[in-house]
């Protein structure tokens, strides 16, 4: 059996240093952190301490995003420490509630995709169109990507 080397109680104060509203542990093993970013808005990170010295991460709100697994407490503080800041940031524009949403409807874009290919039998032209289709929208996130002014992060 091996031990984790990760120490859920050290991100925990880590987390708490950089502005955590809440800290709520399940198990032992899983962590659940509210950072309260104003206005009603809520950043909420879990993180789970495998025995592999691993931690798997993702953002649950203000929508779910899988960040994966985490190969040091330094990664994990350093992408959520990076991550709200880009969230503070974000929510001072006044564009941040149609990101929201956005967001959201490309999560349940996601879910109905998946939902179609495991509870039915697509044709490969179906597929096609589909798959032809996402790639249209990845170029388009490309050439907004291009055009669009990067915003700074940084406190």
């Amino acid at each position: 059996m091996s031990l984790s080397t990760f120490s859920g109680d050290f991100i925990d104060t880590a987390l708490s240093q950089l502005g955590a509203s809440r800290i709520k542990v399940v198990s032992g093993k899983q962590h659940v952190v509210d950072f309260d970013l104003g206005e009603g808005l809520t950043l909420t990170y879990i993180f789970t301490i495998t025995n592999e010295n691993r931690c798997y991460l993702q953002r649950a709100r203000p929508y779910p995003m899988v960040q994966g697994r985490l190969a040091s407490t330094e990664e994990v503080l350093q992408f959520i420490a990076r991550d709200r800041q880009a969230f503070q940031n974000a929510r001072r524009s006044r564009n941040y509630s149609t990101f929201l949403d956005t967001a959201r409807k490309t999560l349940a874009l996601t879910h109905k995709m998946e939902e179609l290919f495991i509870t039915h039998n697509l044709s490969p032209e179906d597929l096609a169109l589909l798959h032809q289709q996402g790639d249209r929208l990845t170029a388009l996130m490309d050439e907004i990507r291009a055009r669009s002014p990067e915003v700074s992060c940084e406190e």
